[in-house]
């Protein structure tokens, strides 16, 4: 490194070190009040922005077609999606409605709350929706309760109900052809649950259909569009409180038969950012730990760690206060600026302290000893931060302003922490000098320890050979290396929203995940929808045309028949006064003969299993009747009532409402629907849904590339994610390439001789092709999460390099072991702690930062053996002894 440049920059660092230690309070005190200064500005000025959507330039196709289409439909952007879990159709129903009008009312929080197919006309025109099949298997059901329904609306309690049943079991026996084994399994269900004091509510729809609920039965959506505030760490936080509150208030629990969850943008969004900052404070506080103890053991001087920690903290707070003034904000991704900074700022100053102490331990006075270190490493560290700098501001012209903007925080960062450490560090270090007696006796090393230091010096060539072979194994791999796009394979999979999202994912015509394009008129979305419908991965496509009923003529003709048939027992009204407690319990005795009566006389008939079950579950319930005093018994029979018959009345009323159906044109669609699917400026939706479950990104692809064929517009977060992904991709080769090709031509500029360069670039990119071999092997692929390892990976291996070549060119050690120097130390060390500062991140439930914490470790790992092993092999391979040019 005899070159005119560095010596010069070695002599004037020498003398800035000096003049901090002549001055070293005014210094301490100058800075103090700029850190005061600038944390308050920095609490002022510097936001966060969680909006994940603004990480990539406006630039790139796919988010202009995205912007066109939440300008068309700002409704679906950053939505709250509520799904409602009951244990019946009708609960279901229920609680979205209760659930949804409440929150209506919240214009505060939310600009608009939809539940789709919940409004006055689907409930009268639900039943154009369904197949002239199944409208006609749901008549046949009708049909066959008929004769008893009479009874049951006349009477909507357990009298009506059990008389109902009797009069059922009475025709069995006289020959009619009745399947009740549906009616007595849940009856029995209902009863038993009762028996337990547990929660049950039978489902009259399931009755009447005459087919067994599926999940999706069972379940309703809201869709609501909450207030966000970017500038907030959780802009969603008021809207889901929200939900969460009202959902409570309106007993709408696990204990009370409903299940509310959230999933969509925001809650995904919030969830992860709360993993994110939970599992980072955790992280964090380990690693402060463990980084205390690394520096501790390294630098064996509490001194030099509190100098080292107050430097690293007045260095970040400069660094956050530089953010806030060039930036303004901190996005998911710079927001990691501050591990960064901590990972290769400490690598400075352990640097300085332990060439330090290497002074004091051969008795150099303070003054001098403050200044050669200066002098010896100051070049290297102004090396260190150019490279470094380098590499993260490779990442500002890329097309991902979310690394851009870390780039640029990062970048500017390093050279902030070359200030902090030549300017704070130096002038702490005067205030609390060491002295030789301070400092324990240097150990001497014998056996393996003395072997495994002069290993290189003597196994160069076998060094070399084995870092060969694995060099080339390692790139045989590197093919393989992939980018998971899928931000869902980041979350913490435990969590509600992941969950829920992952649960509908696996269900193609309620998958959240579609692609939607927008067409100029409805004869263009039709010929897009029929079109793309015939594609294998498309399940199918939906249009607001899709909402006319066909075939309404023969629908109509069987719900008049239908109306016909059961018109006049859904208008009769009861005119009975209600049962009194002994009047219900002989109408559950008089049923319970009844099926005894039935027994005997067809013990072996099909519904007998579960008529015997249903009887002896009755007389079980009225065996604890027998127990309990009359208010007892009407609380009992209460409770029963409700169980069984409470969704009876809203049953009915629907469907007599739905008897009134009416043939539906596309103007007869309520406008709340059309403004689903034609958008203010006339634009017109079609969605398409995937075939296969998109959790797999293979099946993503292959929904993505088939869509595009027909329409390459079409846009949604499939196309997001695997746009985003291939930009991210770019953006990192398109950096890395120039951070590699910049500092390669810094370090032949700088470095004598030349072929130093290739000492230092010769370590690094082994280390990086083993990472790459590593997360092959280990199958942990590239994420959004951890590529940004890679620019710290660069870092990290240039600046150890670096220091290494510099000290055997500066201050070769006499015993020619390079590893028996202070700088090999401080590459050791300065490595642990990064490993530390990440290796913590493996600990928390965001798999996003678990991938980054194992991924960074595994990088910085393979990088200080290739730093301590392979490059003073090649050193000792050219004798150290290579002229100066």
């Amino acid at each position: 490194m005899a070159n005119g440049f560095l010596q010069s920059t070695n002599r004037i660092i020498g003398g800035w070190v000096y003049l901090t230690h002549r001055y070293a309070l005014g210094f301490v005190l100058f800075a103090s009040l700029v850190t005061c200064a600038l944390l308050y500005y920095t609490a002022n000025n510097l936001g966060i922005n969680t909006d994940t959507a603004e990480m990539l330039s406006e630039t790139l196709p796919f988010r202009r077609n995205y912007k066109a289409f939440k300008t068309a439909f700002p409704q679906y952007d950053d939505s709250l999606l509520i799904v409602i879990d009951a244990h019946t159709p009708e609960l279901a129903q229920e609680a979205s409605e209760a659930l949804a009008a409440h929150l209506d009312k919240r214009s505060d929080l939310f600009s608009s709350v939809y539940v789709p197919g919940g409004d006055r006309f689907f409930q009268k025109n639900g039943l154009l929706y369904l197949s002239v099949a199944q409208l006609q298997d749901l008549e046949d059901n009708l049909a066959q309760i008929q004769p008893f329904l009479g009874s049951l609306t006349r009477d909507h309690t357990l009298r009506g109900l059990f008389s109902m049943l009797t009069a059922g079991v009475d025709a069995v026996i006289d020959g009619k052809e009745f399947d009740l084994t549906p009616v007595f399994d849940r009856i029995q269900q209902g009863i038993e649950a009762n028996i337990e004091h547990q929660q049950y509510s039978l489902s009259w729809q399931e009755l009447m259909l005459g087919n067994d609920l599926t999940p999706d039965d069972r379940r309703r959506f809201i869709l609501t569009k909450p207030h966000l505030d970017y500038s907030k760490p959780f802009p969603a936080e008021g809207a889901i409180k929200e939900v969460r509150r009202s959902a409570k208030n309106l007993h709408l629990t696990k204990e009370n038969g409903v299940n509310v969850r959230l999933t969509g943008d925001a809650a995904l969004e919030y969830e992860e950012f709360l993993s994110v900052t939970r599992g980072a404070g955790i992280a964090g506080i380990l690693a402060l730990i463990m980084v205390g103890i690394v520096l501790f053991l390294g630098l064996r001087s509490s001194r030099l760690v509190i100098a080292t920690l107050i430097t690293l903290i007045m260095g970040l707070s400069w660094t956050a206060s530089f953010a806030a003034a060039s930036v303004g904000h901190l996005n998911l991704i710079s927001v990691a600026f501050a591990v960064l900074y901590i990972g290769l700022s400490v690598d400075y100053a352990i640097h300085f302290c332990l060439r330090y102490k290497e002074l004091i331990e051969q008795a150099v006075p303070h003054s001098v000893a403050i200044e050669q270190s200066g002098r010896d490493i100051g070049s290297s560290l102004v090396l260190c931060s150019i490279t470094t700098a380098i590499g993260f501001y490779a990442f500002i012209p890329t097309a991902f302003k979310g690394v851009a903007e870390l780039g640029l925080i990062s970048g500017t960062g390093m050279f902030i922490s070359l200030i902090a450490n030549l300017t704070v560090l130096p002038a702490l270090l005067t205030l609390m000098p060491l002295t030789p007696r301070m400092l324990p006796a240097k150990p001497k090393r014998y056996g393996l320890a003395a072997r495994l230091l002069a290993m290189p010096s003597r196994n160069g060539r076998v060094i070399l050979a084995t870092a060969l072979v694995l060099g080339l194994g390692a790139s045989l791999l590197l093919p393989y290396v992939t980018f998971d796009s899928n931000p869902m394979n980041l979350r913490d999979p435990s969590s509600e929203s992941v969950v829920t999202f992952q649960e509908l994912l696996s269900q193609g015509r309620n998958s959240p995940w579609t692609l939607t394009l927008l067409a100029s008129n409805s004869e263009d979305a039709a010929h897009y929808a029929n079109k793309l419908s015939g594609l294998e991965p498309v399940d199918m496509s939906l249009t607001l045309e899709k909402f006319v009923p066909s075939d309404q003529e023969e629908k109509l003709a069987i719900i008049e028949e239908m109306g016909l048939l059961l018109g006049p027992e859904l208008s009769e009204v009861s005119d009975r006064p209600p049962p009194t407690a002994k009047e219900q319990i002989a109408s559950l005795r008089d049923f319970s003969s009844t099926l005894e009566e039935y027994l005997k006389n067809s013990p072996k008939a099909p519904l007998s299993k579960a008529a015997s079950q249903l009887r002896d579950t009755l007389n079980r319930f009225l065996a604890g009747l027998r127990t309990q005093d009359t208010a007892m018994q009407v609380q009992s029979l209460g409770n029963l009532q409700t169980s069984l018959l409470g969704s009876l009345s809203a049953r009915l009323d629907a469907l007599s409402t739905s008897l009134q159906a009416e043939e539906i044109s596309r103007d007869d669609l309520p406008e709340d629907l059309v403004d689903q699917w034609v958008s203010k400026n006339n634009h017109y939706r079609v969605t398409v849904f995937p075939r296969e479950n998109l959790s797999d990104n293979k099946a993503m692809h292959r929904f993505v590339a088939a869509v595009h064929k027909v329409a390459p517009n079409a846009i949604g977060f499939p196309v997001i994610y695997l746009e985003a992904g291939d930009a991210v991709v770019k953006a990192f080769k398109q950096a890395m390439a120039m951070a590699t090709i910049a500092v390669t031509i810094l370090l032949l500029l700088l470095l004598r001789p030349k072929s130093d360069t290739l000492l230092v670039l010769l370590p690094l990119l082994l280390a990086g092709v083993l990472t790459g071999g590593a997360s092959v092997v280990l199958g942990i692929p590239f994420n959004f999460a951890n590529v940004i390892a890679l620019p710290l990976l660069l870092g990290i291996g240039v600046d150890s390099g670096i220091h290494m070549v510099h000290r055997m060119r500066a201050a070769p050690p006499a015993s020619g072991l390079l590893l028996e120097t202070s700088t090999a130390r401080a590459v050791l060390y300065s490595s642990l702690t990064t490993i530390c500062s990440f290796g913590n991140l493996a600990l928390t439930p965001h798999r996003g930062m678990a991938s980054m914490g194992v991924l960074l470790s595994i990088g910085i790992s393979f990088t200080l053996i290739c730093t301590l092993v392979v490059l003073p092999a090649l050193m000792v391979s050219r004798n150290n002894s290579v002229p100066s040019d």
